[in-house]
């Protein structure tokens, strides 16, 4: 609302308005101007006052109006009457000077009414973000003692001993497998995969996965622009940094010194889980798996001059049949497959030098992660193929053992082993 004082100062306004005009302009010029000056101080004084400084404001200009427009025109003061009730259109101007001091100071004290509605509004806002801000402390200072409890309890204790042991392990393949399982229980992931890179980070293999498939089971880095920006940047990057759709809610880097392990990559969670506290989690367990997954890599490098055969990258039986029951137990827990192919080689050559003829003739016939066995009592050569199909197996098939079957060795016969029989070749192990 006008406050009081500001009504009192408009009214003073007016009044000095009118008896300027009044006393200084001349009379006959001052009526014939159209539309009249009149209009100019009762719309000022509704304006600036309301609407009841305004209806004075027009009362005051009307009186003013016609007593100057009697004086010019109905002298003597016998002829007043006749003037009165001669001509009515004398009070149009009066009338309409009322009606803009009403309208004028109606809308003026309107939007007074709406302004002082609105800082109404805001101080209510202004209060409640002040005891909302209230409220989020107490809440932070809450969560920070109920955090301190839950890491003081028992199973939560447990869990983290249970989370450290998995991952402090040196196979490559199970700490990926024991990290699905963590992505699991605490982020309840519902599609994601690993991929493990391979190939001086050029290509990626798909190590583990759940929710049922997501892609293709081996990806090309430099075809995959977000794999590729990920493994650049070292960084974490959500669907928001993908230029494709649909996209993955997280890729996440798994490295250590600028090496790039492995891959995460998240396709569904529940959408509560899409927070930065979630962001946070997986940067922390990547820090975790990489110092984990450069231990393992370390060892397993170390134990590839016992694992195969001299001057070349043929494996003796039992560390080929370890690397079996992990396709297995990978395959049974998360549907990944593997193909594996038998053949029998007859040869004249020395057995020690059988390796090296295999590693030769293969050359890049198969991938840096794909795996061959040479077991010099039965003459049999095994190859495994991780992700690799069943029904692709006769083609790849093909193509190695047509590199292999060139003097001095001849391939006489191959097949693809099932799942029993491995289990069982495990077992005699």
């Amino acid at each position: 609302m006008i406050p009081l004082r500001r009504r009192l100062s408009g009214m003073l306004e007016v009044l000095i308005g009118l008896g300027l005009m009044v006393g200084f302009v001349n009379p006959a010029a001052l009526l014939s101007l159209n539309p009249s000056p009149f209009f100019l101080v009762v719309i000022y004084g509704a304006w600036v006052a309301g609407t009841a400084v305004g209806v004075l404001s027009g009362v005051l200009a009307s009186v003013l109006y016609l007593v100057m427009l009697a004086t010019l025109t109905a002298f003597p003061v016998e002829a007043l009457w006749s003037f009165i009730v001669a001509d009515p259109t004398h009070y149009l101007t009066p009338m309409f000077l009322l009606v803009a001091g009403y309208v004028f100071g109606e809308l003026r004290m309107t939007w007074q009414r709406r302004l002082q509605r609105l800082q109404d509004q805001a101080e209510i806002s202004t209060q409640e973000a002040a005891d909302s801000r209230a409220r989020l402390q107490q809440a932070e200072t809450a969560l920070v003692e109920l955090q301190g409890r839950v890491l003081g309890q028992t199973s939560t204790m447990k869990r983290l001993y249970q989370i450290a042991q998995s991952l402090n392990v040196l196979s490559v393949e199970k700490i990926l497998l024991e990290l699905m399982g963590v992505l699991e229980d605490l982020l309840h992931v519902e599609q994601a995969s690993v991929y493990r890179v391979e190939e001086n980070q050029k290509f990626a293999r798909l190590a583990v996965r759940t929710g049922g498939a997501t892609g293709s089971n081996s990806l090309q880095i430099e075809k995959n622009e977000l794999m590729a920006r990920v493994i650049r940047e070292g960084k974490i990057l959500t669907f928001a940094d993908a230029s494709d759709r649909p996209a993955p809610i997280y890729t996440v880097p798994i490295l250590r010194e600028d090496r790039t392990y492995a891959l995460i990559v998240i396709h569904k969670l529940p959408f509560a889980k899409v927070t930065a506290d979630t962001q946070e989690l997986l940067g922390v367990l990547a820090r975790w798996a990489g110092a984990s997954l450069e231990r393992a890599t370390s060892f397993e490098k170390a134990r590839e001059t016992q694992a195969t055969y001299p001057n070349s990258r043929v494996l003796r039986e039992p560390f080929f049949l370890e690397l079996c029951q992990l396709e297995v137990e990978r395959r049974d827990r998360y549907d990944i497959p593997y193909t594996i192919l038998q053949a029998e080689i007859q040869t004249d050559a020395p057995a020690e030098q059988v390796p090296q003829l295999i590693t030769e003739r293969l050359g890049g016939g198969i991938r840096t992660f794909d795996f061959v066995s040479w077991v010099p009592e039965k003459r049999v050569v095994s190859f495994l193929f991780p992700t690799l199909e069943p029904e692709h197996a006769d083609v790849v098939a093909q193509r190695v053992f047509e590199r292999l079957n060139r003097e001095p060795l001849r391939v006489l016969g191959a097949e693809m082993n099932n799942v029993a029989e491995l289990e069982r070749a495990g077992d005699r192990r």
